[in-house]
């Protein structure tokens, strides 16, 4: 019986696994950033049924545990994360499998300052978070701790009242009093 003849896609998420070469990844990464932002969600669809998301996950483990870690292959990698995560479904499993997700969170807290990488970070851990179970382990991980880190700051007045509004995950409207502001209870 004679072998399936892999298809172009499959060449290039294998290559992108498999590669160190900081030059092809980066080729690599744009070729499938073209592919995809022309055309319909079919490609996307397609290039995760191919493995694609397994494929970048496992590129970004790669690419982080690197000493330092190289940003100029990050960043676009986040970009097609975000991109590619918004339609996979089971990217957060995926992520959690691959250990990505905690890989994305050390790099977020190393990157509070540097505010374009921050972002990057923030993108794919929006999408890993669409799961329940990551969004979960994100929380136990101190994903909320980080993203107060970074509102505090912003916010010193009303780090109280947006802390009570993110735990109870209420949209009730914030009541000034004076200079405080107080968020009503809302029963059921």
């Amino acid at each position: 019986m004679a072998e399936q003849e892999a298809s172009g896609l499959q060449v290039l998420l294998h290559t992108l696994q498999t590669s160190s070469d900081k030059e092809s990844i980066l080729t690599i990464l744009k070729v499938l950033g073209d592919l995809l932002s022309v055309g319909t969600d079919r490609r996307i669809h397609y290039m995760i049924s191919k493995g694609g998301s397994e494929a970048l996950l496992q590129t970004l483990v790669d690419t982080a545990r690197t000493a330092p870690p190289d940003y100029d292959i990050l960043l676009p990698l986040f970009r097609l994360l975000a991109k590619v995560g918004l339609r996979d479904k089971k990217i957060g499993r995926k992520a959690l499998e691959l250990e990505a997700l905690d890989v994305t969170l050390i790099l977020a807290r190393k990157n509070l300052s540097h505010g374009q990488n921050f972002l990057h970070c923030l993108w794919a851990l929006r999408v890993f978070a669409s799961s329940v179970s990551t969004g979960a382990m994100l929380g136990i991980n101190g994903a909320m701790e980080l993203l107060f880190k970074v509102i505090t700051p912003y916010t010193r007045k009303r780090t109280r009242s947006i802390r009570y509004r993110v735990l109870c995950n209420t949209s009730a409207p914030f009541v000034t009093h004076g200079e405080m502001e107080i968020v009503p209870r809302v029963f059921s």
